[in-house]
Parts: C-alpha cells; sequence; structure tokens
C-alpha cells in the first residue's frame, strides 16, 4: 500500500508541473478583412504580451509580403501588451502567411508565455462589377499611401553597397581615423516622412543607429537598422595615404598637407629648372610612384605621385601642380606679395618641444623639418606645440600607433585670421638599436645575477631540509632502540619480581608456621619485609610508566 501512495504521489506532481509548465500562445494576430479580396487593403495587426529583452518581428508572406516591428529592445517588467500593424494592398490571388518568430519566453499570470505565433487567410478573385471596379479604383486612389520603404540607404565617407528595400539591418565597418559620418537615406513614396538620417558621432566599437520610415498615411512604420563599426586600430593594409608631401628647395615648398586632400599648387621661380618631390606614407609597406626629380617647364607642370596599398587593392593618387614663372612675371608687386606671405606663413608656431626627447635641430620659425629619437616601445609622443596667436589652430597628425623605425609626424598651424597653414614635420626614429642592445644586455645580466640568487637560496633551502630529516631519522631510531632496551629490561624485572613473589609468598607461608617464640627474639620481621616488597612494587609500577 505504501508503493501505491508513493506512485500516485509521483503522478501528481509530475503532472502538476506539466500543468504549470504549459506554454500558452498569448501573441494575437488578426488579418482584416478576413476573406480579401485582389485589388482589396489587408491590414494585419499583431499584439504581444510583455516579455523581457526580446525583439519581435512578424513575416508576411504569399499573396502580400512585408515584415511588422512589433517590440524590440529591453522592455522592462510591467505588465503591458504592445502592438503594431501594417496595411498592405494585395494585387494577387493566395494566401497571406503571417508568421510571429522569437526565441524568448515569459511568465503571464503564472503560465510560460510562447511569443510565436502564425496566421493565415486567403485572397480571392474579385468578383464585382466594372463600375463597383471603377468605384474601388477612385477610392482607393484617394487612400495615403502605406508605403514605408526606402528606395536608397549609406553613409559617408566609406559607403556600403548591395542597399534593398526588403533588407532592414545593415552592418559596415570604418577605420579608426573617422570619427563622424553623414547617414543619407531616400523614401520610395516621396510623401513618406524618414527620421534617424544627418551627421553622426562614432565611438570605438559598435554604433547603431536607426532610420525609421513613416508612411504617408502616418500609422505604417517601418525602422531600418544600420551598424557602424569603428576599429580600434588603423587597418593600414589597405591604406593608401601619405603622411607628408613636398617639394625642395625647402624655401618653394608648399604649406597646408593634409592626408585626404590630393591636389595641391606651388609657384617657383624661373631660375629654379629642377625640383625634388618627397613624400612618405602612412605605411612604410605603400608603394609610392612619382616622387624624385622632375624637371620644369616654363609654365604649368602637372606631377602626379601615385600610392598603392601594401594588400594592392587601394591607390590614391596626389597631384601637385608646379608654376615655373617667366622672368617677365618677377615684378615687385609679385615679391612684395612674397614678402607678405613669408610674414603669415611666420604666424604658426612659437615653440615645440617633447617630452624626454631633444629636437635636433633646435626649434626655429624658420626651421619646418626636425628629427628625434625616442626609445623602443613609445606608441605617442608627449608634444607640446605652442602657437604664435590665438588666431592659429594646432593640428598633430601621424602622432598615433609608432611603429619601431621612422614616422613622420606632422603639425598643422592653422591661422584662421588669413587662412593660411605652416606645416611642421618631425621624423620620429623609435629604437636606438645601440641602446637597445645595451639595454637587453644589462636586463640580461640583472636576470642572471637574480637566477644566481635565487639558484643558491634554492640549493640552501634543500640541504635544510635533507638535514633536518636526517636528525629526525636519527632521532626517531634512538628512541625506538630506547624503548626495546626498556621493554626487554621490563621483561627481566617481571621474571624477578614473579620469583620474589614466589620466595614472599613461601616465606610468609613458612614464616607462618614458625613458632611465636622466634619471632618475638627477632628472628623473623613480617612489617619490614612487607615494607620493602611495597618500596619494590612502588618502584616497579614508576618504571612501566616512564618508559611507555
Amino acid at each position: 500500500m505504501k508503493l501505491e501512495k508513493k506512485i500516485i504521489l509521483c503522478i501528481i506532481i509530475f503532472l502538476t508541473i506539466i500543468m504549470v509548465r504549459t506554454k500558452v500562445n498569448a501573441t494575437q494576430i488578426s488579418i482584416s478583412p478576413s476573406n480579401p479580396k485582389v485589388g482589396d487593403k489587408v491590414t494585419v495587426t499583431v499584439k504581444v504580451p510583455n516579455v523581457h529583452t526580446v525583439d519581435v518581428t512578424a513575416n508576411v508572406s504569399g499573396a502580400v509580403s512585408g515584415t511588422i516591428k512589433v517590440v524590440g529592445g529591453d522592455i522592462g517588467g510591467k505588465a503591458k501588451t504592445y502592438s503594431n500593424s501594417s496595411t498592405f494592398k494585395c494585387k494577387k490571388e493566395g494566401k497571406i502567411n503571417v508568421e510571429v518568430t522569437s526565441g524568448s519566453t515569459a511568465v503571464l499570470s503564472g503560465k510560460y508565455v510562447n511569443v510565436g505565433a502564425n496566421k493565415t487567410a486567403t485572397v480571392s478573385k474579385k468578383t464585382s462589377s466594372n463600375n463597383n471596379s471603377d468605384s474601388n479604383t477612385s477610392d482607393n486612389s484617394s487612400n495615403p499611401s502605406t508605403d514605408a520603404t526606402l528606395k536608397n540607404l549609406g553613409i559617408k565617407p566609406n559607403d556600403f553597397n548591395g542597399f534593398r528595400k526588403a533588407n532592414t539591418s545593415y552592418s559596415v565597418s570604418v577605420p579608426k581615423n573617422v570619427d563622424k559620418i553623414s547617414i543619407y537615406a531616400t523614401p520610395s513614396n516621396s510623401k513618406a516622412t524618414v527620421t534617424g538620417t544627418g551627421s553622426k558621432n562614432l565611438q570605438i566599437g559598435k554604433n547603431t543607429f536607426n532610420i525609421k520610415v513613416t508612411a504617408e498615411d502616418k500609422k505604417t512604420t517601418k525602422t531600418y537598422i544600420l551598424t557602424i563599426n569603428r576599429k580600434d586600430k588603423e587597418d593600414t593594409k589597405s591604406d593608401a595615404t601619405l603622411a607628408n608631401l613636398g617639394i625642395r628647395p625647402k624655401e618653394y615648398d608648399f604649406t597646408g598637407f593634409k592626408p585626404d586632400i590630393t591636389s595641391y599648387n606651388v609657384s617657383v621661380p624661373n631660375d629654379i629648372e629642377k625640383i625634388t618631390i618627397y613624400a612618405t606614407a602612412k605605411n612604410s609597406k605603400d608603394t609610392i610612384v612619382g616622387s624624385g626629380n622632375k624637371s620644369l617647364k616654363v609654365g604649368q607642370n602637372k606631377c602626379e605621385i601615385k600610392v598603392t596599398s601594401e594588400d594592392k587593392k587601394t591607390s590614391k593618387t596626389y597631384v601637385i601642380n608646379v608654376t615655373r614663372k617667366e622672368k617677365e612675371e618677377e615684378s615687385e608687386e609679385e615679391n612684395n606679395e612674397n614678402k607678405e606671405n613669408d610674414q603669415k606663413i611666420s604666424e604658426g608656431l612659437k615653440n615645440i618641444e617633447i617630452k624626454e626627447a631633444n629636437l635636433s635641430p633646435n626649434f626655429s620659425q624658420d626651421v619646418y623639418s626636425y628629427e628625434v629619437t625616442v626609445p623602443s616601445g613609445t606608441e605617442r609622443l608627449e608634444i607640446n606645440a605652442e602657437a604664435t596667436s590665438d588666431d592659429v589652430e594646432i593640428e598633430i597628425v601621424g602622432n598615433e600607433e609608432l611603429k619601431q623605425g621612422e614616422n613622420i609626424i606632422t603639425i598643422l598651424a592653422n591661422n584662421k585670421k588669413d587662412d593660411t597653414t605652416s606645416t611642421y614635420q618631425i621624423n620620429a626614429k623609435v629604437g636606438n638599436q645601440e641602446i637597445d642592445i645595451s639595454a637587453v644586455n644589462d636586463e640580461f645580466k640583472d636576470a642572471g645575477k637574480k637566477g644566481e640568487i635565487y639558484g643558491w637560496i634554492i640549493k640552501g633551502t634543500i640541504i635544510a631540509v635533507i638535514i633536518l630529516i636526517v636528525i629526525f631519522l636519527i632521532k626517531r631510531y634512538k628512541i625506538s632502540q630506547e624503548y626495546e632496551d626498556d621493554e626487554d629490561e621490563d621483561e627481566i624485572e617481571e621474571d624477578d619480581e614473579m620469583k620474589f613473589d614466589q620466595l614472599y609468598n613461601t616465606n610468609s607461608q613458612y614464616k607462618s608456621t614458625v613458632s611465636e617464640e622466634i619471632r618475638n627474639i627477632g628472628l623473623y620481621d613480617k612489617p619490614q619485609e612487607d615494607e620493602e616488597y611495597r618500596q619494590f612494587r612502588k618502584n616497579k609500577r614508576y618504571k612501566g610508566r616512564r618508559f611507555k
């Protein structure tokens, strides 16, 4: 009977668990009208209960197609029903399939809620008369559009491709130096409105932007999600930009170089028949064609400098238009203008300091090229550039993630007042080989000394432990030997005791028969012998306790 009760109890518990954990389909889908015909508009409405962090989307396929975004993101723990609807025009016969998919469940009213659900409806052929058809067409044409799709979507710069209006999610990666983008989008229906476009700042890592389209009817909406991953490191393999660019002689070099600007103009006197174009790529493994010595003709000379990235997939061409003047053009007016330009150029920096490093040569306002040597492992220089006035803005380019060897750092001093720029370049040499080798040798020597000390400490510890173990074993051996000797002695003494007891008892029995007269004269003193016996037994017990 007890076994039967246990079986019944287990069955009750099992059924209770099943009943409690039964999933209830709480998502509601309605299709109106329920029996649409070709040419009719059908509205699909989806309602879902409150769940935890979840994205719920309804996919409509078959005779009409589209998606309905019901809810997305963290919707908290408040009891609330979320719903959304979209209207579609039935252009052909067939079934309308509405399916809600989501991997999330939640507890609602003590039961598990299944968010997934589906429903179907059938679009049949229209049987109305021509007049009715004309009337319906007229009514439909007057109704506001429910089109909430985009016909294009993208970003500037580093745009992506493959846009399709039915696809609402896109991902794109941009280089580390792209900290701002502009999102553009055009709706398929010109009367629809778009929000979420325009200029956006980017942080390192993932940046998510929602572009929401609201149809002309102000009810139908669709959200396009754009995920932009700004890299935390520069992708140098596909980088085809220059870190610096200019010409020699130095006094005729142009200013204001920026990696993103690819065209520059400069004029030289008539007596300059040759120039040298210098260029350095951001990635030392890029290929540069077009630099070096160039002969100049009188007039304009177009010099092209082509940069090809390390992976050979990206290229960029910079153009320097060098105008060699004729002799007659060297008028006094131009000379005065050149002097004014020289004064403007001098409005740049009044000092450059680099922490824990020295510039070579020392800073001077009319010197624009410097060198500095820093230890290996230096990824960034602490540069303090002081402007000659408050009108000068300072921009430093190329001072990030320095590599072993030579690195070109450009300091641009932009004069806002007269719109001129002075360009200063620092050739940062990371890692002096002689210094590095000596430092490494010193480190090895220190490590060797430390290792030798640690080795002697470990050896001494091992020897001390071995000595202690040997002492312990010797002590233990001696104690065990003493214990065995004591046991042998105890056995001998026990034999003596037995013999003494036998003798004592025999003497006592014998002496008990002796006449009282003999005892009186002192020949036999039993109390004295008894005392000796007790003392013997006491000593014997003491020895036994001591050696056990």
